[in-house]
């Protein structure tokens, strides 16, 4: 099809008895080319213009090879945290548990809710020391997800009982109710 339309323009060119470039320049597709002209030239008027159509050119390539490559930016999704919190088969007191609070690269990380210890290892950048839930690592966090909060004062001593957990609001062990669930699976 393009070739077609080119050899229109060169008979064209041809008959009217004019050059091939003289046919081009009295085209409307060159007065188009002229006018679109304006919104490249590199001036100060027109830096906002480059500016947009850099950025919609970064997204499309960006989309193009998300597309391509069947990948894209890493995304956060708490259905892989739930998948790799696995219960553990062992009895700890809270002291044993407190060494597991993920500060050795080599150690697992662990949090108890409810007196059942999950292994959040796979996890490490949530609840390892860096992360944002990593004051429940090596600990009972079941006050501290009922309650919605990360305040240490929740935390139960590591020489004190296990927190019996029987003055929380309805709410709250609702609350706890979806963590647990949401641990176990």
């Amino acid at each position: 099809m393009p070739q077609d339309a080119l050899r229109d323009i060169v008979s064209q060119a041809v008959a009217a008895g004019n050059s091939l470039l003289e046919h081009v320049y009295a085209s409307p597709v060159w007065a188009a080319i002229q006018q679109s002209k304006r919104f490249f030239v590199l001036d100060p008027n027109n830096y906002t213009h480059l500016a947009l159509l850099g950025i919609a050119g970064f997204f499309v390539i960006r989309i193009v090879l998300a597309v391509a490559t069947n990948s894209g930016p890493a995304r956060f999704s708490m259905d892989k945290v739930r998948r790799q919190a696995v219960a553990t088969k062992r009895t700890f007191t809270p002291r044993e548990l407190a060494e597991f609070a993920g500060q050795d690269e080599n150690t697992p990380v662990y949090l108890a809710i409810r007196g059942v210890v999950y292994d959040v290892s796979k996890s490490r950048h949530f609840y390892g020391p860096e992360g944002p839930y990593s004051n429940f690592a090596g600990r009972d966090a079941s006050r501290g997800l009922a309650m919605s909060t990360f305040d240490d004062s929740v935390l139960t001593d590591l020489d004190a009982p296990i927190d019996p957990l029987d003055n929380l609001e309805k709410s709250e062990q609702a609350s706890l109710d979806e963590w647990t669930e949401f641990f176990a699976g």
